[in-house]
């Protein structure tokens, strides 16, 4: 299905923010760097950027779910230079650099291109984690379920980069950022923070509990069951 637009999106989930007020700390433009497991993701962020960043574009680097690409593809040449032109003249960017989508909208390996991008232009790079879009709009349905299903948007701390920065190094930093923050939407604040303390912080965001090694059938199931957990979280909403 073609995704919703973003005036569309507040209408068909309950979107939950936390972490804008770090963007108010720098002039921008940014450099955005999310996961994406469903086609809500780019509406829903551009949606809860509105006001606060006033041009904004989005590029997906994932394919259908299922397809797997090199993953050490990064951004063409041509597309890289069209977004430090955008970046350059003030408008920021939305990257999702997944290499695939996976069946069960669990995090997958970046490419480069984000760090690479955020690099040659010289802005902050702004991590972004996405909580819940999957279960909302998995890739068999039309719609959302109907019940505007809880999706959280945390954006983390920017990242800033120089020319001497190194983007394998630069790229963990903001794989960490946005597993931290699946880890904090299901663990809460304080799990989030133990598992990085114990070095099991991949463990504590994995989209599904049973593991990669489970049937498909039950992964997906486990990604889309209903979320009734409850969240303590010190972000400002």
């Amino acid at each position: 299905m073609a995704a919703p637009t973003r005036a569309a999106v507040r209408l068909l989930v309950n979107p939950v923010v936390r972490g804008r007020e770090y963007l108010a700390e720098l002039p921008g433009p940014f450099v955005f760097v999310a996961n994406h497991p469903s086609e809500l993701d780019a509406p829903l962020v551009s949606q809860v950027l509105s006001g606060l960043v006033p041009r904004l574009v989005s590029v997906s680097a994932a394919p259908a779910t299922g397809i797997r690409e090199r993953a050490e593809r990064s951004l063409g040449l041509r597309s890289a230079s069209t977004l430090r032109a955008l970046l350059e003249r003030g408008v920021s960017v939305l990257l999702f650099p997944e290499n695939r989508r996976a069946d069960d909208g669990s995090l997958q390996p970046f490419n480069l291109g984000a760090a690479q991008l955020g690099i040659r232009a010289g802005v902050p790079i702004v991590p972004v984690t996405i909580v819940g879009s999957y279960r909302a709009l998995p890739p068999w349905r039309r719609l959302p379920e109907p019940s505007r299903p809880r999706v959280d948007v945390i954006f983390g701390r920017p990242i800033q980069v120089t020319s001497g920065s190194e983007p394998r190094g630069l790229n963990e930093q903001i794989v960490t950022a946005i597993t931290l923050g699946l880890a904090e939407a299901r663990q809460g604040w304080y799990g989030a923070l133990r598992a990085e303390a114990d070095g099991t912080l991949g463990d504590a965001g994995a989209t599904v509990a049973d593991g990669v090694d489970a049937a498909r059938w039950r992964r997906v199931w486990k990604a889309t069951q209903p979320d009734t957990t409850p969240r303590r979280t010190v972000w400002v909403k």
